[in-house]
């Protein structure tokens, strides 16, 4: 019997070298309301072998929205850092929809927000731009002997939770809650037979549906891998729900603070590299999933 921790441990650990490569910039086409999706294609995707559902990546984005970015090198720790005098670019995680290893392209989609620099980014982006991407983060793995599947997110999650439904067994029942801004974002996620969608449309709220609407849902017996990804204090409270009263096992849950309401992904970004120093100095596995919903939670905490 495997587990989603044990299988993302064990993945991450056997993963080739990680994809760290400039990468050209192919399309731009809205999708729905509320999503964008880029394609992008470069000849360091070949590096890109252990593809799994809903890998995450970090873009290295101009800081001013056009122009060359420079690469991070690694450390002595194994974590990267950009030399003095660098043209340090802003990094944005995102994940991957589809990925074509014969054009060596990958395809992701983008939230539409008011502000914020990816979206600068987005708008002002032409095919032929070249920017920085970094990666993988293996995000997913179906458990063995998993008689259901608890999944629940919002719209920071569906490019990966779209991805995540489209490789499930037919015989495993699925129960997914989304939460999403816009009825046409929907679409996004591709209707199956055996996937049961709680969909709760409105604006994006830190005062999330999404608790009350998973504890007010019928509590389905046998064992169940649950897959949470959402802001930070959401997460955090959904953890405690689906361990204290689903009896969901701790290796057969995955929790991601996906973002933080009051602070951008710089910030968050910064904190949880901190966290990971120390992790590092002290003896810790970085490759332990376990290790990594700590910081993801602990950077997106308040200080």
């Amino acid at each position: 019997m495997t587990t989603i921790r044990t299988e993302i441990r064990r993945i991450t650990r056997e993963s080739a070298l990680p994809v760290n490569c400039p990468v050209t910039v192919e399309s731009v086409s809205a999708v729905s309301t509320g999503f964008v999706r880029v394609s992008v294609r470069g000849e360091g995707l070949a590096a890109y072998r252990d593809v799994w559902p809903a890998d995450a990546f970090k873009l290295l984005l101009p800081p001013d929205g056009r122009g060359p970015v420079d690469f991070p090198v690694r450390g002595d720790d194994g974590l990267p850092f950009w030399p003095d005098g660098s043209r340090r670019p802003v990094l944005r995680a995102f994940t991957v929809r589809c990925f074509d290893p014969v054009r060596l392209r990958i395809d992701f989609d983008v939230a539409v927000h008011a502000d914020g620099l990816a979206m600068r980014w987005v708008r002002g982006v032409e095919p032929g731009d070249v920017i920085g991407l970094a990666g993988m983060r293996h995000e997913f793995h179906a458990g063995t002997g998993v008689e259901r599947h608890l999944m629940v997110g919002d719209s920071s999650a569906l490019p990966a939770l779209a991805a995540i439904v489209e490789t499930l067994s037919p015989q495993i029942p699925t129960t997914v809650y989304l939460a999403v801004a816009h009825a046409s974002d929907t679409t996004l996620l591709a209707a199956r037979p055996h996937v049961t969608v709680h969909w709760l449309i409105g604006p994006a709220d830190p005062c999330s549906p999404l608790p009350s609407a998973v504890r007010d849902a019928e509590r389905p017996g046998g064992r169940t891998q649950a897959w949470l990804a959402a802001e930070a204090g959401v997460v955090r409270d959904l953890r405690r729900f689906v361990t204290d009263d689903l009896g969901v096992a701790r290796d057969d849950l995955h929790a991601a603070a996906y973002w933080k309401a009051g602070l951008d992904s710089t910030e968050v970004d910064t904190r949880a590299l901190r966290h990971y120093q120390r992790a590092i100095e002290a003896g810790a596995d970085v490759t332990d999933p376990d290790l990594r919903e700590q910081v993801d939670l602990e950077a997106a905490s308040s200080d």
